[in-house]
């Protein structure tokens, strides 16, 4: 008998010593418990590598994600009995990066960060079971990470971490009324948790570089504040208790703390370090009492922790369930795969080598389609856009406008470095030297560096210089010559032409036959045979000057005489 109680004594201690937890981690193959900054506790002999962790205080119940089990991914682990428990087989292509469960509904929801989509299983006893669970919200774009449960109001909120559009979002636990609360001033949300006492959400930023931030916000993404910015954290998990909030920092191998009313630039507190293994999941403990307490939403949850019911504790996972079917699940003898999957086993991804130069995704009708990275396009993302854009060595990038640029050498310009640029030369006489890319010089408000040059004096050119010389002394005496003939003939005086007007007499015989009148010149007829063409000009015709004329004209003027009158020399 004394042992009997002796016996419920120490299982009482146990069980309180369990329950007095501050916070419990997953780290490596270990369920670790600590209060006070002291480690009070571990569980995990048969896992193998913990990641994602839940905590349920309505059941006192933790779940969590081993990654390497055979069989099953989700487990269950209750605090009472410690009595584990698989929940969900295994799919060999899955990454599970948040769990999050609903007391009052008894539903189970995670995220698959490789298939883009969030998952939920019911835990009730007398609900069809489905060992993978079912698709609740399936996303083309976003990329899932952690995710939270308000059960007092009846939504889940999870933390989208695809960079090039990061948010913050929300649905009902059947997806409708999905909506985006929190878009701006946000890098990489990894970890979120909600606070019913206070109707807050807070969540983990890992902000790019060395940066991050604690962030709070009203349930609907109002009213939001940063309770911490640091620098050189790694932040992972983050979970909220009744008066702090705790994270996992990678960064440091460590756990941290802060009040959640503490003051502006308040230093965080390191409360656990790690040597060897790395933190992944943190939960604390938070007593629903103390969350549910004078809020008027969370009636019906304060009313269920006390009248609970149990969840199935019977669940049985087959030994084949993640190993028969690598992407999908059995229907029978046969796999149905999931979307972007085919072959016996679902063991052929679509995207497998789709994506030449991009990130691969599958369609809502399971064909895989490319988003393409910064310089690439394409079907497959197989063309280059800079092969061959820039010409005569540029150098192409290609910026967030998906549109090849050009950054050219210092001798060409264009969209494509077409165009060789002209080189602008200043002349100079030839007192100065010539000067290289070196110099700069001003004229007026054009200034010339690098490409232009100084012409100096030119050189001797020993085929170019003897010709010009040869016809500029050609020129030059050409043009003697001319003044010299334009002298003579300045000089030159005109020749006097004698034209007399000779009337022959009819009454006179010629001695040849001729016209009876002609008229010819007087130099004509001194030229002429006197005997063959007689020629006289009248004495009455001659000019009186003639008189007074030198002795050779007076000879001249006789011998006309004698021919008009031939018979007075007979």
């Amino acid at each position: 008998m004394c042992a009997a109680k002796c016996f419920f004594v120490a299982f009482a201690l146990y069980i309180n010593l369990v329950s007095s937890w501050d916070i419990a981690i997953t780290t490596g193959d270990q369920l670790e418990f600590y209060t006070n900054k002291t480690k009070t506790k571990n569980e995990g002999e048969r896992f193998r590598d913990l990641t994602a962790l839940a905590y349920d205080a309505v059941h006192n119940m933790l779940l969590f994600v081993d990654k390497q089990n055979d069989n099953a991914s989700i487990f269950s682990f209750n605090l009472a009995t410690k009595k584990y428990q698989p929940l969900v087989g295994k799919r060999s292509y899955e990454n599970i990066q948040g769990l999050a469960f609903d007391p009052i509904t008894g539903k189970l929801f995670w995220t698959d960060t490789n298939e883009r989509s969030i998952y939920w299983t019911s835990l009730w006893p007398r609900s069809k079971k489905d060992i993978y669970g079912k698709v609740l919200i399936k996303m083309d774009y976003e990329i899932p990470r952690d995710i939270a449960v308000d059960s007092c109001r009846g939504y889940i909120y999870w933390t989208n971490t695809n960079i090039t559009k990061p948010t913050i979002e929300r649905a009902r636990f059947d997806g409708s009324e999905r909506k985006i609360i929190i878009d701006t001033d946000i890098h990489m949300a990894v970890s979120i948790a909600v606070d019913q006492r206070t109707s807050k959400l807070y969540w983990a930023d890992d902000k790019e570089g060395i940066h991050y931030a604690i962030e709070t916000s009203n349930l609907d993404g109002s009213g939001r504040s940063k309770v911490l910015v640091g620098t050189y954290h790694q932040p992972n998990a983050l979970a909220v208790s009744k008066d702090s909030i705790y994270w996992v920092d990678w960064g440091f191998k460590s756990v941290w703390k802060i009040d959640k009313d503490a003051p502006p630039y308040t230093d965080p507190e390191e409360i656990i370090t790690f040597n060897n293994e790395v933190p992944f999941g943190i939960v604390a403990n938070y007593d629903i009492a103390d969350q549910t307490k004078g809020i008027a939403d969370c009636k019906n949850l304060m009313e269920y922790a006390q009248n609970k019911s149990q969840i199935n504790e019977s669940f049985t996972i087959p030994t084949d369930a993640g190993l028969f079917c690598l992407h999908g699940v059995k229907n029978g003898t046969e796999c149905k795969c999931s979307l972007g999957y085919s072959g016996d086993r679902c063991e052929v991804s679509l995207c497998q080598n789709f994506c030449l130069n991009g990130e691969c995704m599958v369609t809502s009708e399971g064909q895989p389609t490319c988003r393409c990275n910064n310089g690439f396009s394409g079907t497959r993302c197989e063309v280059i856009e800079c092969k061959g854009f820039c010409l005569n060595g540029g150098t192409c990038t290609v910026e967030n406008t998906q549109k090849p640029t050009c950054s050219c050498k210092s001798n060409f310009e264009g969209n494509r470095c077409e165009t060789k640029k002209v080189p602008i030369v200043l002349k100079e006489t030839c007192s100065c030297p010539k000067e290289n890319k070196s110099s700069t010089i001003q004229q007026d408000t054009l200034t010339v560096s690098d490409d232009v040059y100084v012409d100096s004096c030119a050189g001797w050119d020993y085929v170019r210089d003897p010709i010009l010389m040869v016809l500029g002394i050609l020129c030059g005496l050409l043009c003697l010559v001319c003044a010299f003939l334009v002298t003579k003939i300045m000089q030159l005086k005109k020749r006097p032409r004698i034209k007399k007007r000779i009337i022959v007499n009819k009454n006179v015989t010629p001695l040849t036959a001729r016209p009876d009148q002609c008229e010819i010149t007087i130099e004509n007829c001194c030229n002429m045979n006197i005997c063959e063409t007689p020629c006289f000009e009248p004495k009455s015709t001659i000019r009186p000057s003639l008189l007074n004329s030198k002795p050779g004209k007076e000879e001249k003027r006789n011998l006309i005489a004698n021919m008009e009158n031939p018979d007075d020399m007979y």
